[in-house]
């Protein structure tokens, strides 16, 4: 958060029936608390586990707890940590006024979230939402159009998230969401980072409308098989391992790609070919696949510089013809091994091929160990 130094405040409080339930905290005027200008969620506290810490920032706040008492936050600049103990064992429902607030944080795997809802929130610019229950469907498009930063991780029962209207969200971190079947993007030109795994459900992404997306990392979803993309989009990095890719046709609107992970996956042939700028590519552990073509190299400045397919299914003259197309490494110190590097054990070539034909380009050849093959 721009212009947080770091410094948090604790707040300490517990309730019980009997004790006072007044307002308590910072003495200043807020609106009437409505479902248009809050977050509401429930909170179960009938196990061991009766606290509940929000973390916020931004602007002034108030929190509701549901058990009748209700506390006010005038400066959440220094980003402060709220602590809230309850007294008996029962469900609350809780309300949070956040018109002001720039972050939130809520959630947490100790205490279990339910039910949550979300007001209009024209403010918010980083929002966390951990370990909710009960919540199917997300839309950050109408409460949070202006957030640039989310995390949104563990909800058991979450199926979709819209966020095709959060213009300038430039950071999504999406993960081990196991119900979750859709993701909608749509056109956000201020988006860069995108990390989305473990969502066990999840079958395509589509990437149209996101020109200036640059990492992605979308590995461990094992029902991923389809990523759509329209224009050229400028993403240097691309993590789609132990996924269900068959193919991955639309790799060449990524002209700019620059790192590839897409081990563990259904792929048989792999042509790279209109990629000159990879520097790192994995392709490990495609057991079908069958045909690798890596890209032509400048013999004065390659830049490929590490390649692991191991374990898939290369036979001898595939493999002859990757070790043709590899640059001659530079070694500035010829007394210490290159910064080049190749990984080729466990396919059905790999006893027979051409090893000379590397290591006369000063490549040096790693091994995968075996046991990887039946990750």
């Amino acid at each position: 958060m721009l212009g947080l130094i770091g410094i948090c405040l604790l707040f300490g409080f517990s309730s019980c029936e009997g004790e006072d339930k007044s307002v308590f905290g910072d003495d200043f005027e807020i609106p009437e608390l409505t479902d248009a200008n809050t977050i509401q969620f429930t909170v179960d506290v009938t196990g061991e586990w009766k606290a509940l810490q929000i973390i916020v920032g931004g602007g002034r706040m108030a929190v509701e707890w549901g058990d009748g008492r209700l506390q006010k936050v005038e400066n959440t600049d220094a980003n402060p940590v709220i602590h809230y103990k309850y007294g008996n064992s029962k469900t609350y429902r809780v309300r949070i006024w956040a018109e002001e607030l720039e972050f939130c944080s809520v959630g947490n795997e100790a205490t279990p979230f339910s039910d949550l809802r979300l007001g209009y929130l024209p403010k918010m610019k980083t929002l966390n939402l951990n370990s909710f229950l009960d919540t199917p469907e997300l839309d950050l498009s109408t409460s949070c159009p202006n957030v640039e930063t989310i995390n949104i991780g563990n909800w058991a029962d979450l199926e979709r998230i819209d966020l095709s209207q959060c213009v300038k969200i430039q950071t999504i971190d999406v993960y081990s969401n196991p119900e979750l079947t859709l993701l909608k993007l749509g056109q956000l030109p201020a988006l860069r980072s995108l990390k989305c795994i473990f969502n066990d459900a999840l079958v395509s992404l589509s990437f149209k409308g996101l020109t200036n997306l640059s990492d992605v990392q979308c590995g461990s979803n094992p029902q991923l098989s389809i990523i759509e993309t329209g224009e050229k989009i400028n993403v240097r990095s691309l993590s789609i391992g132990d996924c269900a890719f068959r193919s991955l046709e639309f790799i060449n609107s990524f002209p700019l790609l620059q790192e590839l992970s897409c081990s563990s996956n259904n792929l048989t042939s792999l042509d790279l070919s209109e990629l000159p700028l990879l520097r790192s590519v994995d392709c490990s552990d495609n057991k079908k696949l069958v045909h690798l073509q890596i890209p032509e190299q400048n013999s004065v400045n390659p830049i490929l510089q590490n390649l692991d397919c191991s374990f898939c299914y290369l036979d001898e003259k595939e493999l002859n013809a990757i070790f043709c197309v590899l640059p001659v490494a530079p070694n500035p110190y010829p007394e210490y091994p290159s910064g080049y590097g190749i990984t080729f054990n466990g396919n059905p070539g790999s006893e027979n091929c051409d090893r000379k034909l590397v290591e006369d380009k000063g490549w040096n050849i790693f091994v995968n160990p075996e046991d990887l093959i039946n990750r």
